[in-house]
């Protein structure tokens, strides 16, 4: 039994799902951009998005109280709306499509938001409830078939004159409605295995704590240095993705 726990492919999974908890943790969102493009090469897509969004459901309750005293419904509200009514027309993709396919797109749209990200584009146009209800429908989709959606909303949410603090709050219960969501389709779909619902207990705590840590982390690292960090190491890790 030990031997079939302790291996490379155990290893490796488990410093993915650390990195996704402490990113977790310290930005509100962007675990899914850190564990599955990984995950997805180990287990499949299915497999490595049912993990992530189940892991997700502890980030969320870590995160939700403090964030609800903070979060502005004007702003996330709509994304909240299209997280719950638009997630399912990503997970059907999700359930229909050829994993080797998959596994590309989910790669590529990783580098895509990855490479914004990096230039310092930000959304500059209108702002409102039609505004967010797009950018939430689009995050939405991307996020039932890759459950990497998060950048869609947090480039239209971070054009806001809002704190710090508050734009965290927004994204953190927005990415758990939103995972939530779509892991409650993906059930209803019946596409979980035993194997997945091992894998949750066993790396559970673990990202539990990597998220505690990230928490801790937002009043320490500078979020610069500490997001610069991650966007290069994800365009080296989703770039061998595309290649392989």
């Amino acid at each position: 039994m030990l031997e079939n726990l302790i291996n490379f492919t155990n290893l490796v999974a488990l410093i993915v799902i650390l990195s996704g908890g402490i990113v977790r943790g310290y930005t509100g969102f962007g675990s899914g951009l850190v564990m599955v493009p990984i995950l997805a090469i180990l287990w499949g897509p299915v497999d490595a998005i049912v993990v992530v969004l189940s892991l997700g459901l502890f980030s969320t309750l870590q995160m939700a109280y403090p964030a609800f005293k903070l979060v502005n419904w004007k702003d996330a509200g709509p994304i909240v709306f299209c997280a719950v009514f638009v997630s399912p027309i990503g997970t059907y993709l999700l359930l229909t499509i050829d994993p080797f396919i998959t596994k590309k797109v989910i790669a590529a749209i990783v580098l895509f938001f990855t490479i914004i990200s990096l230039i310092g584009w930000s959304y500059k146009g209108p702002r409102g409830v039609i505004p967010s209800f797009i950018a939430g429908s689009i995050s939405a989709v991307i996020n039932g078939v890759a459950a990497v959606g998060g950048p869609a909303f947090v480039l239209y949410l971070m054009s806001l004159p809002e704190r710090a603090e508050v734009q965290r709050a927004n994204m953190a219960i927005i990415t758990g409605t939103m995972g939530t969501s779509i892991l409650i389709y993906i059930l209803i779909g019946g596409d979980v295995s035993s194997i997945n619902i091992y894998r949750i207990g066993v790396l559970a705590l673990p990202h539990i704590i990597a998220v505690w840590i990230g928490i801790k982390l937002f009043t320490v690292i500078p979020s610069s240095k500490f997001k610069d960090i991650i966007l290069w190491l994800l365009v080296v890790i989703v770039s061998g993705i595309l290649l392989a």
